[in-house]
């Protein structure tokens, strides 16, 4: 089974009918299984947030739904050839404007880079078969007020009409209970069923379902949106010509105008994520020297950014970089014909006025992170044309006093001097591998004397 990348969100390239043959194999095999169902404001989403990215690839199964995902494909497979930085922002957004007016005038052109469409509100038709062919039960998890009974009536009235006995949908139960009921997984386990629908919304539901499946007992579990609205007959389903030319979008904002925020981040917003992304991913890995600095009590200096300072250095979102306790190592690219150590004191000197500064050594490990280039401008970077940073990690000894560090107000707002194995707990969670190394490095000077 083929999986292809999309800006880091996996999808598989599948037929329906390769899908549910998978999705029955492994529920006979007992193989827990999680089926995601990602459409262009599920990307949109992984965008702007590593977070979200990491929830939804913890998928075993994930397929298109939307067209939004089909264009997505064919943009980023389009290759950028121009040299220059401003020529690749030109010609991705000549590639912007051209896929888009594919989906109307050339659809097959567009829907080339996946095999087949696979919505939701389909598949719920599908697996309920399924699983009324084979004897497994289901169970219906979310919706607001009667939804989930409504759907669990409308799937076996209409599953089963005309069915043998012996080949009947049968519902296990349902619930309408908030995703924050403890109670919910219990609940679940106690009726021993095989198929899980959850409909609590997108996002929402992926999280419960990543968080709670290891819990449950079910074979397997897909998030379903507002699918139950559409079998409980609450929302009216967009006709078949409209979703075979990919335009539900503009189906929910004629039908549902409230969600105009949503559907213009799923569009506008989803459209520019990807023009950045793709302009930046096209560049090459900055050279950077992450420096480690060592008083005369063996005490590391590390520094809370500014949290204004965030339109370069965006690894996961904005937000986080906007936190007031932000603490990191000091750190700053390698210019030119700058070995690694001049570098270091470079920036050393830069960021925190430092210059009494003595070479313990070199880290034999690198750390390497890629920004998310979604976020990032293309005028405040036109400085900083890479796809993200490879570091090596320089360690020096502070000979001076505190006196002589003046920290640069622009990056970074206070200092501190930390044990080393307070490291991980002081510096953030998006340094964590530079902070491993740092760690370890520092322990094994330790125990070797060296520091």
């Amino acid at each position: 089974m083929t999986k292809i990348d999309l800006a880091g969100l996996k999808i598989d390239a599948i037929t329906k009918k390769e899908l549910l043959d998978t999705i029955l194999t492994r529920v006979k095999s007992n193989q827990k299984t999680f089926l995601g169902t990602p459409y262009s404001e599920f990307l949109y989403a992984c965008l702007k947030d590593k977070r979200v990215l990491n929830i939804l690839n913890q998928a075993d199964l994930a397929v298109p739904d939307g067209i939004g995902i089909f264009w997505a494909a064919k943009y980023l497979s389009l290759p950028l050839t121009a040299k220059s930085y401003w020529g690749k922002i030109l010609q991705a957004a000549w590639q912007i404007k051209y896929s888009l007016a594919a989906i109307i005038f050339y659809p097959k052109w567009i829907k080339s880079a996946l095999p087949e469409k696979i919505s939701g509100s389909d598949l719920v038709w599908d697996l309920s078969k399924m699983a009324a062919d084979n004897n497994l039960t289901i169970y219906l998890l979310g919706g607001f007020g009667e939804t989930a009974r409504l759907t669990s009536e409308k799937l076996s009235a209409t599953i089963n009409r005309g069915r043998d006995l012996n080949k009947y949908l049968r519902i296990a139960s349902w619930s309408n209970k908030n995703p924050d009921d403890k109670s919910v997984v219990d609940e679940i386990n106690k009726t021993g069923t095989d198929l899980l629908f959850v409909a609590y919304g997108p996002l929402k539901q992926e999280r419960w379902i990543a968080e709670n499946l290891p819990k449950l007992n079910v074979k397997f579990a897909v998030g379903l949106g507002g699918t139950f609205d559409y079998i409980a007959g609450k929302r009216q389903k967009p006709p078949k010509f409209v979703r075979k030319a990919g335009l539900e979008w503009l189906w929910r904002l004629i039908t549902q105008p409230y969600r105009i925020k949503r559907i213009f981040n799923a569009t506008f917003g989803l459209i520019t994520c990807l023009w950045h992304y793709k302009v930046f991913t096209s560049l090459p890995i900055r050279k950077n020297a992450a420096i480690v600095i060592l008083n005369r009590q063996n005490r590391v200096l590390v520094c809370q950014r500014n949290p204004k300072d965030f339109h370069i250095d965006v690894i996961t979102t904005q937000e986080a970089l906007q936190r007031k306790n932000y603490w990191q190592l000091p750190q700053g690219g390698v210019d030119g014909t700058e070995n690694i150590v001049e570098a270091a004191k470079r920036e050393a000197k830069e960021e925190t006025g430092i210059q009494s500064l003595e070479l313990i050594k070199i880290s034999e490990k690198t750390n390497t992170y890629i920004w998310n280039n979604a976020l990032r401008k293309f005028w405040h970077n036109r400085r900083h044309r890479n796809i993200g940073q490879i570091q090596n990690v320089v360690y020096f000894k502070f000979t001076g006093t505190d006196d002589e560090i003046k920290i640069d107000n622009h990056e970074f707002i206070n200092y501190q001097w930390t044990d080393i194995n307070s490291l991980p707990e002081i510096i953030h969670p998006e340094r964590a591998g530079l902070v491993k190394i740092a760690a370890d490095d520092l322990n094994e000077m330790l125990k070797n004397a060296i520091i």
